[in-house]
């Protein structure tokens, strides 16, 4: 590539990228004044937040600060808190059952290991299974964990099951599209070479495409689990177990000494599992 070749590639003002800038800046400032944002209406109604939070003087409980230290409730919430904990970690469990053949048959290039050959038949087969993989999996996602737990509370009743089940769908959705994006990036040469050694698709699948996904997929399983600790602290507003089910009480109640400690507790259990996801990425990625 020549001098100029180079300099015409590096120049910035393209026609097409001054379009898209152009789109999405239209997009954004059309999107800011139909949903009505304003920093103005924020600050005006700093005032009204602070007074929200400094609670009525006349009704017991009702502020913010200071937070509950009742040893009684503060014993209840922190069981409720390890509640919502455990559901999580079933929840990823079955996520990651659900997501890892979502992720491989919804990656192009795994399918062309599960599926080998060049007939229309193998192609059309690929095609279907990509088709049926990526449908389930935006299912999955697309709707929000709440509902999710509304249709299991529906199903199996009130408690940590319903919140499971809703946690475990939704998370197999977003975890099956960030495994296939994982699974799209890995080098094919390892797969060619034991491909072209006349190795079967599994073993295909464990020398070289599970050591090369494996970091990506701890990484994302972890930031999964974190976020499923954060989600499964508000299941319990429909009914669905945990920790959520004690801060909807209280902030149906207005008692907002107990939803402050709450709110520090899922804070400090979101904390300590960050800290542990850290240490296991710097172990094994």
């Amino acid at each position: 590539m020549s001098i100029d070749d180079l300099k015409k590639e590096s120049i910035p003002f393209k026609i097409f990228n001054m379009a898209l800038i152009l789109i999405f800046t239209y997009i954004v400032i059309q999107s800011w004044i139909d949903t009505e944002m304003s920093f103005k209406g924020l600050y005006d109604g700093w005032g009204y937040m602070v007074e929200y939070m400094q609670g009525n003087p006349e009704i017991e409980g009702s502020s913010y600060f200071p937070p509950n230290t009742n040893t009684r409730d503060l014993t209840v919430y922190f069981w409720a808190m390890v509640e919502t904990v455990q559901m999580a970690i079933i929840a990823l469990l079955l996520s990651v059952i659900l997501a890892v053949p979502l992720s491989y048959i919804t990656s192009r290039n795994i399918l062309l290991i599960l599926v080998p050959g060049k007939t229309a038949f193998h192609e059309i087969l690929r095609r279907a299974l990509y088709g049926f993989g990526t449908f389930i999996a935006n299912i999955f996602r697309s709707v929000n964990e709440l509902v999710w737990a509304l249709i299991f509370v529906s199903a199996v009743g009130l408690g940590p099951m319903a919140g499971i089940l809703a946690l475990g769908i939704h998370t197999a959705g977003v975890l099956s599209k960030l495994l296939s994006e994982g699974n799209e990036a890995i080098d094919p040469g390892p797969v060619e070479a034991l491909t072209s050694s006349g190795a079967g698709f599994i073993k295909i699948l464990a020398y070289a495409v599970v050591p090369q996904t494996m970091p990506h997929f701890i990484s994302m399983v972890l930031y999964r689990f974190e976020s499923d600790v954060r989600s499964a602290s508000i299941l319990g507003f429909v009914g669905a177990g945990g920790i959520g089910f004690y801060l909807f009480d209280k902030l149906r109640g207005f008692e907002n000494g107990d939803v402050c400690t709450i709110l520090i507790l899922i804070i400090i259990t979101v904390w300590i599992l960050d800290k542990i996801s850290a240490i296991i990425r710097k172990r094994f990625i």
